[in-house]
C-alpha cells in the first residue's frame, strides 16, 4: 500500500514507517506538495496511486468539501488527533510512537478491507512508561550487582 503522509505529521515518522516491507510512505514535502489545499491534495494523491493518507488533521472529516473530496479520491483516511497535551518534543515523540506502533496492524486491516475506510488512531497516554532504579540502594532487586 502507498501511504501519503500529510504536512502536519512529523517527517521523522517516515524512516520507522518505511520498515513496513511491501508498503511505501512519502511525505507531502517529498512531493513538493506542502501548502496544497486538502481537496486538491486528496485528488492528486488518488490520481498518483496512493491508497491512504496519514494525517494529524482529523478536522478534514468535519468539512463537507474535504469529506466529499476524500470519498472521491478513494483514499483511506488514517488520522490521529494530537490534542493540546501532545506539544513540543514530547508530543512529537508520542505521535511518532503511536503511529509506528499501530501501523503494521492498520496496514493489515486496510489490506483486507473491501472499499474505503476511515481509521482513527489512539494517541499514547502521557504517563511515564519507564521506571528508574538505583541498583546500589536496591540490593534485593539486583542481587548480582554487588
Amino acid at each position: 500500500m502507498r501511504v501519503l503522509v500529510d504536512e502536519p505529521m512529523p517527517v521523522q515518522v517516515l524512516e520507522p514507517l518505511r520498515l513496513n516491507k511491501g508498503h511505501g510512505f512519502d511525505h507531502v514535502d517529498d512531493l513538493h506538495w506542502k501548502g496544497k489545499e486538502d481537496v486538491s491534495l486528496f485528488r492528486d494523491a488518488g490520481s498518483k496511486g496512493y491508497q491512504a493518507i496519514l494525517t494529524l488533521d482529523v478536522t478534514q472529516l468535519e468539512s463537507v468539501n474535504e469529506s466529499r473530496a476524500l470519498r472521491r479520491s478513494k483514499l483511506h483516511h488514517i488520522g490521529i488527533q494530537q490534542g493540546r497535551s501532545a506539544q513540543g518534543i514530547r508530543g512529537m515523540a508520542r505521535v511518532i510512537a503511536s503511529v509506528v506502533a499501530v501501523m503494521p496492524y492498520v496496514l493489515d486491516d486496510l489490506g483486507e478491507a473491501e472499499g474505503q475506510r476511515v481509521v482513527e488512531l489512539s494517541l499514547l497516554s502521557a504517563t511515564r512508561r519507564h521506571a528508574v532504579f538505583d541498583p546500589q540502594a536496591e540490593a534485593a532487586r539486583f542481587p548480582y550487582w554487588h
